[in-house]
């Protein structure tokens, strides 16, 4: 959908934004008419540098992943899917429903200023975005490298024997001896610390080990089971014992849009970071789905509270309900309400049977019992 154009650009040191008109997956949209609009809502934002889709997005949106379902093509601009530092946009309601669009530009005029012409580039997302869609500088500080694996997997892995030099130091650059069964073809590992065991809050089985990082390293030369690598990276100190497993993990990228899943998720929250009782803005959730249940780097999940039971004593009662609650029983006495949606996750980083999940927006402390759901 997106058609290079060419445009005059005013501003030193720009940004591009190109938005994301991602796929409509059959029966996955909400209606633009469903798209709740903030209350303090403008008629217009004025693009600046430095803005994220999410950005602009969320001056107009009570949630801004729901962009796609308002956004509209303007038949008067040629490439409705790109946006510069300057642009207008507004809102405006067609047939009801609010729609957000690029206002007219004015005309390039003559004056020899530089143009530039952008094409889309394949991507493995859906989006088509040279630029963050959200901006990772401003969460990636909080973003955790642990990994999730099964127990034995993690017991199994190869181990940190020893540094060449026979340093008790273990630093980026140093050559470090490992044994154990290397995995054909992959040569780039994590060294991770053996962490907490940590069990499904619905099942009470263990879902796994979190394999606390490190650092990396990269296979220099192997024989048979012994290895020599080099550490690439070191995030705390290593010490001998700690394993090596593939580093495997699919990063948060940039020109992803944050979407809910088109399919109906509950999953329940395993642990809060290092285990807090409450959890607030840039907090890790470890919630007990992953790969299996669909679950994907960049889906966007809410948090919502336990459902509230209310006793009805107000209604009809009929002669069954009247017997049950003689004998003791409720009786439809009982109704329950879903708990309300208190914050916003953004999933980060996908295992087997977890995922890794920051909240970058509540309304209240999340704690262990809510449920993470589809929005």
């Amino acid at each position: 959908m997106t058609i290079a154009y060419t445009r005059t650009l005013q501003q030193r040191g720009f940004w591009v934004l190109i938005l994301g008109l991602y796929l409509v997956l059959g029966g996955s949209f909400i209606s633009a008419a469903e798209v709740a609009l903030r209350a303090d809502t403008p008629q217009t934002y004025t693009v600046v540098k430095g803005d994220t889709l999410w950005d602009i997005a969320g001056q107009f949106l009570a949630e801004p992943w729901m962009w796609p379902q308002v956004w509209q093509a303007n038949p008067q601009i040629d490439n409705p899917d790109l946006i510069y530092p300057g642009d207008v946009i507004e809102l405006v309601f067609e047939n009801g429903s609010p729609v957000l669009r690029v206002s007219q530009p004015i005309a390039a005029e003559t004056s020899g200023l530089p143009t530039i012409k952008l094409s889309p580039q394949v991507r493995r997302s859906n989006i088509s975005s040279p630029i963050p869609a959200i901006s990772l500088e401003q969460i990636s500080a909080f973003l955790s490298s642990n990994s999730f694996v099964d127990s034995q997997v993690l017991k199994d892995a190869p181990y940190l024997l020893a540094e060449r030099d026979g340093s008790s130091i273990f630093a980026t650059g140093h050559e470090i001896f490992g044994r154990g069964q290397w995995t054909p073809g992959i040569f780039s590992y994590d060294i991770v610390h053996y962490g907490r065991e940590l069990k499904d809050p619905d099942t009470n089985e263990l879902l796994g080990v979190e394999a606390v990082y490190v650092g990396s390293a990269t296979v220099k030369t192997t024989n048979g089971q012994e290895a020599t690598l080099i550490i690439d990276a070191s995030d705390r100190e290593a010490r001998p014992g700690d394993r090596f497993i593939p580093n495997l993990r699919v990063p948060l990228d940039s020109s992803y849009l944050p979407s809910p899943p088109t399919f109906a998720v509950d999953a329940a929250i395993v642990t809060i970071d290092d285990g807090r009782a409450l959890g607030g803005l840039y907090h890790t959730l470890i919630l007990n789905k992953g790969k299996k249940a669909g679950i994907d780097t960049g889906h966007i999940l809410v948090v919502q509270e336990p459902e509230l039971e209310v006793i009805d004593n107000q209604g009809p009662v009929s002669r069954l309900q009247k017997l049950q609650r003689f004998i003791g029983m409720d009786g439809g006495r009982t109704v329950a309400f879903p708990g309300e949606n208190i914050a916003t996750v953004l999933i980060y980083s996908v295992f087997e049977d977890a995922s890794y999940g920051l909240i970058i927006k509540n309304t209240k402390d999340v704690r262990m019992g809510d449920k993470v759901v589809t929005p």
